[in-house]
């Protein structure tokens, strides 16, 4: 559809946005009210001479200039690309024009692509404003979405899932992000669809199976390779071998954490690959029950705490554990503990404490909190490691009984499902 044949909904957009009812501009512009209806809703076009009656009777100063829309395409469409291509550089220079060109867009034709710039930027930046904002925002683009392309449309849907994955919301976001595929048709962004696959997959790793989640997610880093999209791949690379982990296949996990090592020093540079790889990498040898190697790759590969978060080092104060280490493990945890553990590494750490104690009630009661964190979180891996802990201290003290459920808890997860 022509711009033209959606001038309906721009006046839908202006008369919402000066407080005018339905019935009452019908009225002033004398067409029907069921007309004016059909022509915001996209169903019937409003032509441009009534268009133009309805600025002139509320005078509103609303340029009708062709250009400004493609002014607004442009800015969306340098957005979305420094995003795909994780150009931050280009990301910021095209933040500087939209804020040179944001007053004439805003009166113009370009309002409504405004509205999606700025639901993008929102979303993606985390710069958002409130739930109930930015949930208004997401139900208003809804009125408006035949002015939109396949892609646009698309694109729009992910948000509205990645909006609501945030919030752990997992099946309304599946469903987003299903809808988000039928409808796109890859024209105008030929690279969304690894970028919604690749989002998908994480759903799918937290509700459906491990295995979803990986052949979804390579399907994804399909698409980047064809588009020599190095670092979507590398974080396709990384999220790939967190799935392997899941599901046991240690080897291949390993082998796909190599590969992103010597791909970050051939395209990469930046902390965050390298902190990424080195955490995979721990929990991998820990799930493996490589203890003595899993400090060691610790050791031998330090990276930088952002934050004070300390991601997957929380394991070694466990390995220390596991080693009969006790003082090594009390030790690391107090140094660990000085920076910002998360609340399922406070609750690892308190179940080792109570274990090196001898605390049987306080064991217990640290295991179902730690569960209950990790099920909130839908942490497959650190449930993983629980179960993986207990088994070993209820076969250390016999505990037959515990030792069972253990067992029939951890079988249950492997199976991808949570604890009962």
């Amino acid at each position: 559809m022509t711009t033209c044949d959606n001038l309906g909904l721009f006046e839908k957009w202006l008369r919402k946005s000066y407080g005018y009812s339905l019935k009452n501009v019908a009225h002033d512009i004398e067409i029907s009210k069921s007309f004016l209806s059909d022509a915001e809703k996209g169903r019937r076009v409003l032509k441009p001479e009534i268009f133009s009656r309805f600025l002139e009777q509320y005078k509103i100063d609303f340029s009708v200039n062709k250009l400004s829309i493609d002014k607004a395409k442009s800015l969306l469409d340098a957005f979305v690309s420094a995003w795909i291509d994780r150009d931050l550089v280009d990301e910021e220079k095209t933040k500087r024009e939209l804020a040179i060109n944001r007053p004439a867009l805003q009166n113009s034709l370009g309002c409504l692509y405004l509205l999606l710039i700025d639901i993008f930027l929102s979303v993606h930046l985390y710069a958002q404003p409130s739930d109930v904002q930015m949930n208004s925002f997401l139900e208003e683009i809804e009125n408006y979405l035949p002015l939109f392309s396949q892609d646009e449309q698309a694109l729009i849907s992910f948000l509205k899932g990645f909006e609501v994955m945030k919030k752990k919301k997992y099946q309304a976001a599946l469903d987003h992000y299903e809808k988000a595929l039928r409808i796109l048709d890859g024209k105008q962004w030929p690279e969304l669809e690894g970028i919604i696959k690749f989002h998908l997959a994480h759903v799918l790793g937290a509700t459906v199976s491990f295995f979803q989640a990986y052949k979804t997610v390579q399907e994804a880093r399909s698409i980047f390779v064809n588009h020599n999209n190095h670092i979507r791949m590398l974080f396709c690379d990384n999220n790939s071998a967190s799935y392997l982990i899941s599901m046991h296949e240690f080897e291949a996990a390993k082998n796909c954490i190599h590969n992103m090592q010597r791909c970050q020093k051939r395209w990469f540079h930046d902390g965050l690959t390298y902190s990424n790889t080195t955490t995979l990498m721990i929990i991998a040898l820990t799930l493996e029950e490589k203890f003595e190697h899993a400090i060691e790759f610790a050791r031998d590969h330090p990276f930088p705490i952002e934050n004070g978060f300390i991601g997957n080092l929380l394991l070694i104060p466990y390995c220390y554990y596991r080693l009969e280490q006790n003082e090594e493990c009390l030790k690391s945890i107090e140094d660990l503990s000085k920076k910002k553990p998360t609340d399922d590494d406070r609750a690892l750490f308190e179940i080792l404490k109570r274990i090196l104690n001898q605390d049987s009630k306080g064991i217990e009661n640290a295991k179902i909190k730690m569960m209950q964190i990790c099920v909130r979180q839908k942490n497959w891996c650190m449930l993983m490691v629980l179960y993986q802990l207990m088994i070993a201290y209820y076969e250390s003290k016999n505990e037959v009984e515990l030792l069972n459920d253990a067992y029939r808890q951890q079988a249950r997860i492997y199976r991808h499902q949570l604890p009962v």
